[in-house]
């Protein structure tokens, strides 16, 4: 009933998942900062999520962490799990999984990435061929796009055979989100008619707003200008000469009025926040 990415990039983790069941970003993911990841499914045992990062944690390798846990479990002939450690990756689907079920798990050979991908009550195997070919053709994106690109592509190639409802993404890096706490995507659709395109949406915000400086232009000559004008507009203007100094400081009042201070840059302006000026100034007379 659901299909899932468990993946590791760097020391970035994270799960992205997308089922015909409410709210299965309360259920499915796990992730832990410098530790691993980890997805529960099909009849899911959500204390496998706490009790496998800790195995990892103590240094076993995804499959014994999987067989350790999953031997004393008589319910384990219908769950479905995937894990994600420093150097490994494993998948599990117990023989009483409902079809189509099955996954697969590889650790790149430059040990750079890893990924489990598995789901339940599928269209078919293509569901995880395109996931996996979507998380591989994704390279050069953000660690959470990636697992966004991956679920998009089962989604597209037909994801759960009953519909769709909910989709979440959970993922961990150090120093990255709000505050540098280390989450780097935390987000659910819980009740969605097309809930994969909603986290898209989401994910997108949310790496506008806690994401970190990209693409940064210093605030000098025609674009310290414009900026100058538009926060003008948006109530926010430039001390008179409108220097570079005058036009930062208008630029932090504005950012911490729509919240994207994690964007900002001293001494020039984020190729994400110029976009969003630009389109909340466009249609206000100078």
């Amino acid at each position: 009933m659901t299909f899932s990415i468990v993946a590791r990039e760097g020391e970035a983790y994270g799960v992205a998942v997308a089922s015909k069941f409410l709210a299965v970003g309360a259920v499915v993911p796990g992730a832990r900062v410098g530790v691993g990841a980890v997805a529960t499914q099909s009849w899911a045992r959500v204390a496998y999520v706490p009790e496998l990062l800790s195995r990892l944690e103590a240094g076993e390798s995804a499959d014994s962490a999987l067989s350790s846990a999953t031997a004393p479990d008589q319910g384990s002939a219908t769950r479905q799990l995937g894990v994600v450690g420093r150097e490994s990756a494993a998948t599990f689907t117990g023989e009483e999984c409902l079809p189509w079920c099955g996954g697969v798990a590889r650790v790149d050979d430059d040990g750079a990435s890893a990924y489990a991908i598995q789901g339940n009550i599928l269209v078919g195997r293509e569901v995880v061929e395109a996931m996996e070919r979507a998380w591989l053709g994704s390279e050069g994106a953000t660690f959470p796009q990636r697992l966004l690109a991956a679920l998009r592509a089962g989604d597209a190639a037909g994801g759960d055979s009953r519909g769709r409802q909910s989709a979440a993404v959970y993922a961990v890096e150090p120093g990255a989100g709000y505050d540098r706490s280390g989450v780097a995507a935390d987000l659910r659709v819980d009740d969605h008619a097309v809930p994969v395109t909603e986290l898209g949406r989401l994910l997108d915000e949310w790496e506008l707003y806690f994401g970190r400086p990209e693409g940064v232009q210093p605030l000098e000559g025609a674009l310290a200008t414009e900026v100058a004008e538009r926060l003008g507009r948006l109530g926010h203007p430039v001390d008179a000469g409108g220097t570079g100094a005058g036009v930062e400081a208008a630029l932090v009042a504005w950012a911490g009025e729509v919240n994207y201070e994690s964007r900002l840059a001293p001494g020039g302006i984020d190729r994400r926040v110029l976009e969003a000026l630009r389109t909340a100034s466009d249609d206000l007379t100078p």
